[in-house]
């Protein structure tokens, strides 16, 4: 029954894309190259294969990304998705400070549902990193956050070292929410990482140490295609659950996360891509809520940074 149901859901997915008239048929039809693995050279981009470029005429151009998640856009404006509701962040525009904060809060929380961390009846975790987190090269396979590395979807169970599991990005200890439904099991946050790697980050804050996938007591730095993405699942987790960001480095069971300037920094250096994109769709197929720093990036600044004294309009 589980199965099912989520065929029907992805098939729904793709009816609305079709709908949509989103993909780019000028786009090339080219095989997809699988990115190479940490450690290979022969490819000095391998940090940035998610960070987009827009070519003369005004195409998002993201290596390894197939042409069904390619977007065009205006000079000047930031990529959004297609898939925005009609009027969804209406009620938020022209508000400002802690206004704009606790309006984006009561649309994003407004009708979410909250799935279950494992279930055999129903959607769960599992089922929205394998449908989120797919490999844009392999749809056989979901795509590892930290390492960028592919894995095959079936090759994961909880608890063991060497496969992919569900990495709580804001860590669960930070609130002492654990996998309870809500923000233990909120797909905007949630995402499929190698185990080991899982390990290593722990439940560590975020921050520049002294290169990609380095850590220390406090901190850990993922690689420059993962920053964007974890600052805007952060800065989503904050509003959502009324948590806190800041610079502390504390870790505790406060529902704390940092470190703020970096985030910041981070989701200007890592811009928004088709990929993160694409994977804001489908979660909000499963839970019916948006993360609002992905369709409007420039709200980080607005909630948490340099313009929070300015009024937002959409």
């Amino acid at each position: 029954m589980k199965k099912i149901l989520l065929l029907l859901l992805m098939f729904n997915f793709f009816l609305f894309s079709c709908d949509s008239g989103s993909s780019d048929d000028s786009a090339p039809d080219t095989d997809i190259e699988q990115p190479d693995q940490p450690g290979d050279d022969k490819n000095p981009d391998r940090e940035n294969y998610l960070t987009p470029n827009v070519d003369s005429e005004g195409k998002i151009i993201v290596n390894y990304t197939p042409k069904e998640y390619v977007a065009t856009v205006e000079e000047g404006q930031h990529m959004l998705s297609v898939r925005i509701p009609d009027s969804y962040y209406t009620s938020a525009s022209t508000l400002k400070g802690n206004d704009l904060r606790e309006e984006l809060q009561e649309i994003i929380s407004t009708g979410a549902i909250k799935l279950s961390y494992t279930s055999s009846s129903s959607y769960d975790v599992w089922d929205m990193c394998e449908a989120g987190d797919q490999n844009p090269a392999d749809e056989r396979q979901v795509w590892q956050i930290y390492t960028e590395t592919g894995r095959a979807k079936n090759d994961h169970s909880a608890g063991v070292s060497d496969e992919w599991n569900r990495e709580h990005v804001w860590a669960k200890s930070h609130g002492d929410f654990g996998t309870d439904k809500g923000a233990g099991t909120d797909g905007h946050h949630l995402r499929a990482s190698y185990s080991k790697e899982n390990s290593t980050r722990g439940n560590k804050n975020f921050g520049d140490v002294n290169g990609p996938r380095t850590s220390n007591t406090q901190f850990y730095e993922p690689p420059l295609s993962a920053k964007g993405d974890v600052a805007r699942m952060i800065f989503y987790m904050a509003v959502r659950y009324d948590f806190k960001v800041d610079n502390s480095g504390v870790i505790n069971k406060e529902a704390r996360m940092g470190k703020l300037d970096d985030l910041l920094k981070w989701n200007e250096l890592d811009p928004v891509d088709p990929y993160e994109i694409r994977r804001n769709n489908i979660i909000y197929g499963f839970q019916k809520n948006r993360n609002p720093f992905i369709d409007h990036p420039e709200l980080v600044k607005y909630v948490f940074g340099d313009k929070k004294d300015a009024a937002w309009k959409e």
